[in-house]
């Protein structure tokens, strides 16, 4: 009866001491089967965006402007900001706006009542933003490397900056998708929140010809970590500051994963 499942779901939703591989893959392949059925639709947003963006300020501002910070040319510079902004819509669109109508559908209802917790679907829909985040950064950092924008071998590391994101604006999203009342709401996350981050995060210039009082908020944006990192794998420059900015992005998801947690917990079990 409703009590007994009820009941189940609270019992479920509880967190249990391990983690069940079982239950957070199982979710992924959910979430990878959709993709494969109307993925001739969203690789628009996955390559065919991210590259035209790359391609048209590489070529077009590029030509107005010779080094920057640096970096060899603006393409080269602007290159790695681009990427990880991307990465960042990519998992932030996916545990904000994605998770918010599988709320509202209840389908992490129906998922509480078999053997899964509220951890596991969290860790499931990040792993798939962090998917998605990895799609576009490969995507893009492949089609910038035929243009000669991506020159070191040390690019590759880029995927690492780029799994940092997906976890990251992975948990970011879920605050939002668990107290949003609509989805008017969470257009105002990507106006008031991640279009900040992507213009003043380093992208499009050095966070140095920014005034004085602005830079420590620039600094405090998570995206701007993730930007410094990339760029010192794509320029073949990595130093300390580069460890520290990953420290500081570790950090802020240890804090935000579980407030997201707590928060999708005390939305779905009333």
């Amino acid at each position: 009866n409703r009590t007994r499942t009820e009941r189940r779901i609270v019992n479920l939703a509880i967190p249990t001491p391990g983690i069940r591989r079982r239950s957070v893959t199982g979710l992924w392949l959910r979430h990878a089967v959709s993709f494969v059925r109307y993925w001739k639709f969203v690789i628009t947003w996955v390559l065919i965006e991210p590259v035209i963006i790359l391609v048209a300020v590489g070529f077009g501002v590029g030509k107005l402007i010779d080094e920057v910070d640096g970096a060899p040319s603006y393409a080269e510079f602007v290159t790695p900001g681009l990427i990880m902004g991307n990465a960042m819509f990519h998992a932030l669109f996916e545990t904000s706006w994605n998770a918010y109508n599988r709320i509202d559908n209840d389908v992490y209802e129906t998922a509480l009542t078999t053997p899964i917790t509220i951890t596991e679907i969290t860790m499931g829909d990040i792993l798939w933003a962090v998917t998605r985040s990895i799609m576009t950064v490969v995507g893009t950092a492949t089609v910038a490397a035929l243009f000669g924008w991506l020159s070191h071998w040390e690019a590759i590391g880029i995927i690492i900056p780029a799994v940092m994101v997906g976890i990251t604006f992975g948990a970011l999203g879920f605050l939002f998708s668990a107290v949003a009342p609509h989805t008017t709401f969470l257009t105002l996350v990507f106006t008031l929140v991640a279009s900040p981050m992507f213009f003043f995060s380093g992208s499009f210039f050095p966070i140095s010809i920014l005034p004085d009082w602005v830079e420590p908020i620039a600094w405090f944006m998570p995206l701007t970590s993730a930007v410094h990192i990339a760029r010192g794998f794509a320029l073949g420059s990595l130093d300390i500051t580069h460890l520290w900015a990953a420290l500081y992005m570790i950090v802020l998801t240890a804090i935000i994963w579980p407030a997201a947690i707590f928060l999708l917990r005390r939305r779905l079990i009333k």
